[in-house]
């Protein structure tokens, strides 16, 4: 057996869970998952160790006031569903930004990067998303991540820093049903030597 194989496991553990429940899984506390949360946002590479990288996490009223107020900004009935069921079935939510002063820092001191630098945040964040999704999935959490950014920073409380912009929201609870089946594309990963 691989030393790898635990590792991979996980990677294929973590899977889509629309179906969640208000509440933890036995054995799991709030402070573990902003623990975990940390850790993610702490070690999750950055270009030039620029470390752009911020998160929150909103539970209880502030939770449920926020999605309410996002499915109340939607205008389609249909588009209100999912906000209104993380609302109603959902324990929290990890909102995932990146300090746009930070971007702007590395644009200025490095010019000939500039126009890269945003694109550099958006894989950072993306995986800081995928590894805190893939460690609450451990932990024994259901989640799935949604992307109602603007509606989100809208929302949010004011004390979040302007600069900060909202890359997606990690919806978690206790798993109310497993992840459904998951087909896969032929895409071969080729060797050239």
């Amino acid at each position: 057996m691989s030393a790898l194989t635990p590792y991979l496991k996980t990677i294929a553990s973590r899977r889509t869970i629309y179906a969640l429940k208000p509440e933890l899984p036995a054995g799991v506390s709030i402070k573990d998952i902003q623990d975990t949360i940390q850790a993610v946002i702490k070690n999750t590479p950055t270009a030039f160790n620029s470390q752009g990288n911020r998160a929150i996490i909103l539970t209880g009223e502030t939770h449920r006031q926020v999605w309410d107020a996002v499915a109340k900004a939607i205008d389609n009935e249909d588009g209100k569903k999912r906000p209104l069921s993380v609302r109603d079935e959902a324990y929290g939510s990890v909102i995932f930004f990146t300090d746009d002063k930070v971007t702007e820092k590395l644009q200025a001191d490095f010019p000939a990067w500039s126009a890269a630098f945003p694109q550099f945040g958006d894989h950072s964040s993306g995986a800081a998303q995928i590894s805190s999704w893939t460690a609450l999935e451990t932990l024994g959490l259901g989640a799935h991540l949604q992307h109602y950014n603007g509606y989100v920073k809208a929302a949010l409380p004011g004390k979040i820093p302007e600069s900060w912009s909202v890359h997606s929201q990690l919806c978690f609870g206790a798993p109310g049903a497993p992840a459904g089946e998951k087909s896969f594309a032929v895409n071969k990963v080729e060797l050239f030597n």
